[in-house]
């Protein structure tokens, strides 16, 4: 199979789900859609670019064979497999907790080594998601699991 012919499929499903997420984001009320319709907007809009670019290249036959490292693979299985485990995990152990775990975790299973920069990135990305819910967005996140138990 060929790379580009995958990617093609790959970025047009997506585009298409994404453009299904911003009609129904535009059915929120106003203070609510702006986020959700800006981020799926960009989100559509960067994968007709990317369905473009490929079919593009599948129309002039300037494709290669898909190619999968062993690497490639693994890191792959990694990533979803901690996303499945921070979505069923967050919950329950609160968001901020969840991140901040997640986070530096990921980075470690997929061959970062240095800590400092994995509990930094850990930290910075725990923030962005407290300034963007309870700053920006003036929402609540669920109580961590820590606040429940005291």
């Amino acid at each position: 199979m060929r790379q580009a012919s995958i990617e093609l499929g790959v970025a047009s499903l997506g585009a298409g789900l994404s453009l299904i997420g911003v009609v129904y984001a535009m059915e929120f009320p106003r203070d609510s859609a702006y986020l959700p319709t800006a981020v799926l907007s960009l989100l559509t809009l960067l994968l007709v670019m990317w369905a473009t670019k490929a079919f593009v290249l599948v129309r002039q036959q300037r494709t290669e064979p898909l190619q999968f490292q062993k690497g490639e693979v693994r890191r792959f299985v990694v990533l979803v497999i901690a996303s499945i485990a921070l979505i069923a995990i967050s919950p329950w152990l609160g968001f901020t907790t969840s991140f901040l775990i997640f986070v530096p975790l990921t980075g470690f299973l997929l061959g970062y080594r240095k800590w400092k920069w994995l509990v930094l990135t850990g930290v910075v990305f725990t923030a962005l998601i407290y300034l963007v819910f309870i700053v920006l967005l003036s929402r609540p996140l669920p109580a961590e699991l820590l606040m429940r138990l005291l």
